[in-house]
C-alpha cells in the first residue's frame, strides 16, 4: 500500500511537471509565432490544430467506453471552453498588444491567488496559513524572477485590465471544473473544450477584423505546430489529469513553475541569460512549492482508501 501511495504522489508530480513546462514553452512560441499571424487568428487556429490531433484518440475512446454524443455534458464544455480557452487565450493576446509580455506574465501567475478566493467561495475549500505563506512566497519569486520593466512607470491601464481578466477566466475555468465533476475522462474533455473554444475564438477574431495569415516559413511552421499540439493538447490535456489527482487550489499553486520553464526556453532557444534577480525568485519560487507540497502530503493519503473501496464518487475535475 505505502507503495502505491508513493507512486500515486510520484505520478502526479511528473503530471504537474511536464504541463507546466509545455506552459512555459508556449510563451516564447507565441511570440515566435505572432511575428507572422495576428494574436487572434494565432490563437484560433493553434487550439483548432490541438482539437483536430486529438479527435482520432477521443473518438476511439469514446466509442470504446460507449459514449455517445447525446451523453456528453454539452452545457458544462461550453462553459469551460468558454473560459478555458476562448477567454483566456483572446483576453491575453488582445492584451499582449497594450502591455509589455513582462508585466503579463506577472498577472497570469497570479492565478493562484484568484483561484484560492474563488474555490474558497464556490467550492467551500479552506487553504491554511501554511499553504497560503507558500503561495504568498512562491508569487513574490515570480514577481522578482520576471522583473518589471525599467523603461518608466507602468500604471494599470487597457492592457492590465484584459489581462487580468484573462487570468480571472482561467481561475474561473479551474474551479468550475472542480465543481462539475465531470465524468468523462481529461482527454474528452480537453478535445471538446479546445474545439468549442476555437470555435469561438475564430468569431471574435473575424469580428475584430485582424487579417488572416499562415506562417511562411519551415521555422515558424515548426513554432506554430510545437505550440499547437505539444504546448496546447499535451499541455492542458496532462493539467486536467493531474487537477483529477489533485485540488484546485493545491494544483494550481504549481503554475508558478511556468515562467522558470519559460526563462530555461528562452535561454535555449535565444540565449537569454538569466540575471540575479531570476536566481533569487527561483528560489522563492522553489520553497514556496516545497511548503505547499508539504501541506499536500497528509491530505493526499485519504482519498486512496476511498478509491479502492467505491468508484464512483471519486469525480475528479477536469481543466
Amino acid at each position: 500500500m505505502k507503495r502505491s501511495l508513493t507512486s500515486l504522489t510520484d505520478h502526479y508530480y511528473v503530471l504537474i511537471i511536464a504541463s507546466t513546462f509545455l506552459q512555459g514553452s508556449s510563451f516564447v512560441s507565441t511570440k515566435l509565432v505572432m511575428e507572422q499571424m495576428s494574436p487572434l487568428w494565432a490563437a484560433s487556429a493553434r487550439f483548432l490544430v490541438a482539437a483536430v490531433s486529438l479527435s482520432p484518440f477521443v473518438f476511439i475512446q469514446m466509442r470504446r467506453h460507449k459514449i455517445s454524443l447525446k451523453e456528453l455534458p454539452w452545457v458544462k464544455l461550453l462553459i469551460i471552453g468558454s473560459f478555458q480557452t476562448a477567454g483566456v487565450m483572446s483576453l491575453l493576446n488582445i492584451g499582449l498588444t497594450a502591455t509589455s509580455s513582462s508585466i503579463a506574465a506577472i498577472l497570469m501567475a497570479s492565478n493562484p491567488l484568484l483561484v484560492v478566493v474563488l474555490a474558497w467561495f464556490i467550492l467551500g475549500e479552506r487553504s491554511s496559513t501554511f499553504a497560503l505563506f507558500g503561495l504568498a512566497s512562491a508569487f513574490i519569486g515570480v514577481i522578482i524572477c520576471i522583473g518589471i520593466d525599467v523603461d518608466g512607470y507602468h500604471g494599470v491601464g487597457r492592457g492590465e485590465v484584459l489581462v487580468m481578466l484573462a487570468s480571472t477566466c482561467w481561475a474561473c475555468s479551474t474551479v468550475l471544473s472542480k465543481k462539475f465533476a465531470m465524468t468523462p475522462s481529461p482527454w474528452i474533455v480537453t478535445f471538446w473544450q479546445m474545439l468549442i473554444g476555437s470555435l469561438l475564438l475564430m468569431v471574435i477574431a473575424a469580428c475584430s477584423k485582424q487579417p488572416f495569415s499562415l506562417p511562411t516559413d519551415a521555422y515558424h511552421w515548426g513554432m506554430f505546430m510545437w505550440l499547437a499540439i505539444p504546448a496546447s493538447t499535451g499541455a492542458i490535456g496532462l493539467w486536467f489529469a493531474a487537477l483529477k489527482i489533485g485540488g484546485s487550489v493545491h494544483t494550481s499553486g504549481f503554475l508558478f513553475l511556468c515562467p522558470l520553464f519559460a526563462a530555461l526556453v528562452a535561454f535555449i532557444l535565444i540565449g537569454q541569460h538569466p540575471a540575479w534577480h531570476e536566481v533569487i525568485g527561483g528560489v522563492l519560487v522553489g520553497a514556496g512549492l516545497f511548503l505547499m507540497s508539504r501541506q499536500r502530503q497528509p491530505n493526499q493519503r485519504q482519498p486512496k482508501p476511498a478509491t479502492a473501496k467505491t468508484s464512483p464518487p471519486v469525480r475528479y475535475p477536469l481543466t
